[in-house]
């Protein structure tokens, strides 16, 4: 991967922006749109014109996707890129309207992916990246390395639960469930990093970041529940509380894909778990 040029982080940082923008719009629509059917004609001015404006923003950060994939000549902005131009697809209006659960769910998954590349891009053009790892010694059961995989992937299992459940397949009691699972796996993982690492430039903030990120997330989570029970669906307080989940999702996710890697980065196995 070619990281020379601070631009290219730069350059991430912007997609990964454009990305997000695209989710947070998509969530608005998601959420002003329930039940998810019907003509345009019979949808409100206002998602119809967030629908729009979330077209435009998906449709820039694949574009500007395919300038990471060909500047950085890197099989991962090739995979974001693929991600991004399949979302794209799930996410017109033929295909929504004639799958509306499975197409939604996958559409809300890739648009995960694409960030969750975009986010890796990012982290391995940084300046801390190119100044080298600062090793740490693996000794956990299960290793570290092995917790940096599962952590990101059991929130991306947390996002597609919730956007199943925002399309009508399945009930909430999994998304609160999984929810439970992912708060633990994450402390435990952020907490020991910030106790035994404290002095260590990468690992430190980036728990730091991932733990805050999930315990405002959770709350929110609640909040949402709340407001489902006690307002209309498409209610304002109900809408803006299921946006700001869905972005401080967004967020963790990102955060747990950058803490992954610089986790596989930094840290390697004890002497005898490498003889072995």
């Amino acid at each position: 991967m070619k990281t020379e040029s601070p631009w290219l982080h730069r350059y991430a940082i912007f997609v990964a922006l454009c990305a997000v923008i695209a989710v947070v719009l998509g969530a608005v629509v998601t959420s002003l749109l329930r039940p998810i059917a019907g003509p345009i004609a019979a949808r409100p001015a206002a998602a119809v014109s967030f629908e729009f404006w979330h077209h435009v923003a998906g449709g820039t950060a694949v574009v500007l996707m395919l300038g990471l994939a060909i500047g950085l000549s890197s099989q991962l902005g090739w995979i974001g890129l693929g991600a991004g131009i399949v979302d794209g697809v799930l996410g017109a209006r033929a295909i929504a309207n004639a799958l509306p659960e499975l197409s939604g769910i996958l559409h809300a998954l890739l648009a995960q992916i694409f960030f969750g590349a975009v986010v890796a891009i990012a982290v391995m053009t940084s300046e801390s990246w190119k100044s080298g790892p600062e090793r740490i010694e693996d000794t956990w059961r299960p290793s570290l390395r092995s917790l940096a995989v599962a952590v990101p992937a059991i929130v991306l299992l947390q996002i597609t639960l919730g956007a199943a459940y925002r399309y009508r397949a399945l009930g909430v009691i999994w998304h609160i469930f999984n929810a439970m699972i992912v708060l633990l796996l994450i402390l435990i993982v952020a907490v020991f990093l910030i106790r035994q690492f404290p002095q260590h430039p990468t690992l430190r903030p980036a728990a730091v970041v991932l733990a805050v990120i999930t315990s405002i997330q959770v709350m929110l989570g609640f909040t949402t529940f709340l407001m489902l029970i006690l307002f209309p669906e498409t209610s304002p307080a109900v809408v803006i509380t299921s946006v700001l989940h869905v972005f401080t999702g967004t967020l963790t996710f990102g955060a747990s894909v950058a803490l992954a890697i610089q986790i596989r980065y930094n840290a390697q196995g004890s002497p005898v778990t490498r003889a072995n």
